[in-house]
């Protein structure tokens, strides 16, 4: 077997745990205190430039170039905020070279942030994407451990692909179990995510879609993949078309192109 469910638990357990900056600006954030929590992201130089190269990007359209943290956070609000210090954490898992996946990952990873926030508000309200908002940026972690997993076994792969028209993702499934959707649940685990949100990121699967939050994790991430700058990607998931069900007004306001 090239990879194994002992592979995927291996890498896993070799995630590396929240530093203690980075877990001290995730609790400020949980408190309400925007500064102290951009005051801690600044003691991590790193995260300090994730949190800007993100916010400067096209997804977010700024006018002018924002460099303090202070400010970046209060222009995006404690929800963002909280999702761009997770895709920091992202970061650590991204490969140094990718193997599989021909994509700038960091255009991927705040398109796929955006268009959450965006369409979580719109389908379901303000609200719910405060409780939910960290999951926009956990999915992207899961493409970083696809491409390490499968680019340890690029060439084996392609041997097997050229032999039969399979997806990455529906080889990765078939070897293993898991799922793109499946590994960024176990993910969030590790990072302390609570139960019900790491659910939402299993089911993002939907084998059975019967889950509204999962059904717009699933549809998003097949609408930025069947993008060309990110196509590579689409080899990951198996579109479910009834998923397009639960989320109508996100649907609508794709085919309307708004």
């Amino acid at each position: 077997m090239l990879i194994s469910k002992s592979d995927i638990i291996k890498y896993l357990k070799e995630i590396p745990p929240v530093p203690e900056s980075v877990k001290a600006c995730l609790d400020y954030l949980k408190q309400g205190e925007l500064k102290k929590a951009a005051l801690e992201a600044d003691k991590d130089i790193v995260l300090k430039k994730q949190i800007e190269s993100i916010v400067n990007s096209a997804a977010f359209s700024l006018p002018n170039k924002v460099e303090d943290t202070v400010q970046l956070f209060s222009m995006i609000g404690l929800e963002m905020a909280k999702s761009l210090v997770y895709s920091y954490l992202v970061k650590l898992l991204s490969p140094k070279e990718w193997k599989i996946f021909d994509i700038n990952f960091a255009d991927f990873q705040a398109a796929f942030m955006k268009m959450y926030e965006e369409n979580m508000i719109l389908e379901f309200g303000e609200d719910v994407y405060k409780k939910y908002a960290e999951i926009g940026a956990i999915v992207p972690a899961a493409v970083c451990v696809c491409d390490s997993l499968l680019g340890d076994k690029k060439e084996d792969l392609e041997l097997i692909l050229d032999a039969a028209p399979l997806e990455y993702g529906t080889l990765l499934k078939r070897m293993t179990g898991a799922s793109l959707f499946g590994l960024a649940a176990k993910i969030a685990e590790i990072w302390g995510l609570e139960k019900e949100k790491t659910e939402s990121l299993k089911k993002a699967e939907c084998d059975v879609c019967d889950n509204e939050i999962a059904a717009l994790i699933h549809f998003i991430f097949f609408y930025l993949s069947s993008k060309k700058q990110f196509l590579d990607l689409n080899s990951l998931i198996e579109f479910k078309p009834e998923s397009i069900e639960k989320i109508p007004k996100t649907y609508e306001r794709i085919i309307n192109g708004s």
